[in-house]
């Protein structure tokens, strides 16, 4: 299989119907909490406020008609996570 790049994952996302990006930040939560972070490989580095600008990733949404109230859609979404991540401990 070859290497899953930023680019590629990005590149993706783009070909996505927008209303279908919620799930994908929804699938993206569900890892992070899924697989500790403390398992990542040690030369991810953290994005710094700079470099987070300089990607994609801001204003990914800006052209959702869906999200009246970001605040409210945040934590919805958190709580999504939670349930689901609450179902899966269950699990094992």
């Amino acid at each position: 299989m070859r290497e899953v790049t930023e680019t590629h994952i990005l590149d993706a996302l783009r070909q996505l119907e927008p209303h279908l990006r919620g799930e994908v930040l929804d699938f993206i939560v569900f890892l992070t909490h899924r697989v500790p972070l403390e398992r990542a490989p040690s030369h991810t580095q953290p994005l710094t406020a700079a470099a987070m600008l300089q990607s994609e990733l801001v204003g990914l949404w800006a052209d959702r008609s869906d999200i009246d109230d970001i605040v409210t859609f945040a934590r919805q979404l958190r709580h999504q996570a939670e349930h689901r991540r609450g179902k899966a401990d269950d699990v094992r």
